[in-house]
């Protein structure tokens, strides 16, 4: 959470998380945190695209979401209407310009935002796959990279598991493409131990 605050507050633009499954990362990533910043941080605004290797999965985080935001609960203390014409199950708009966008890895193209958060760019049966691999490398390097706002200041969120040594993580890791590394093991090793620049 402090280091997806850090992209909040501008000091984080690029973050690669490490985490095992059932951590709770795609609720955090890409249900908690873009509805965070619509409603507690005042930026409802900011327009957010969530992806994943599986149209499935990025549909399943954006309709949470948005069962989140429509809430009586949220919005009795942050009142955001969701606009009637742009209001489907993979996309929507508020009333102040922000969208949510769900979409497969593979089919990146179209919308651009100010958050891109790819969460597991790989299955864990495409990670063995050399050709999924690539693929994958190659959203990453061409099309994710565009689908950008503004280079400087949008921020890229990638969030998964390690599958493989030439996975996405293990492609940003190798060429040292600036990103912060985040990594949370299930069982903590001292000689591994995580440091950020954020003090972590």
């Amino acid at each position: 959470c402090e280091h997806l605050e850090a992209i909040t507050s501008g000091d984080l633009t690029r973050l690669l998380i490490n985490i095992p499954p059932g951590t709770m990362k795609s609720t955090l990533v890409s249900v908690f945190w873009p509805a965070w910043e619509w409603g507690p941080k005042g930026m409802p605004h900011i327009r957010f695209i969530g992806a994943s290797h599986e149209q499935g999965l990025a549909t399943r985080d954006t309709l949470k979401m948005r069962r989140l935001v429509t809430s009586d609960w949220y919005q009795a203390r942050w009142p955001l209407g969701l606009t009637g014409d742009q209001n489907q199950k993979t996309y929507y708009e508020n009333a102040s310009t922000g969208f949510r966008q769900a979409c497969a890895v593979a089919s990146m193209t179209g919308r651009r935002g100010d958050r891109v958060a790819w969460d597991d760019p790989h299955s864990a049966e495409s990670a063995l796959s050399v050709a999924h691999r690539e693929t994958a490398l190659r959203v990453f390097q061409e099309t994710l990279p565009t689908r950008l706002n503004n280079p400087d200041s949008s921020a890229i969120v990638i969030v998964m598991q390690r599958l493989h040594e030439a996975d996405v993580s293990g492609f940003i890791l190798e060429n040292e493409l600036g990103y912060e590394h985040l990594c949370l093991p299930m069982e903590y090793e001292a000689e591994r131990c995580c440091v950020t620049s954020i003090g972590f």
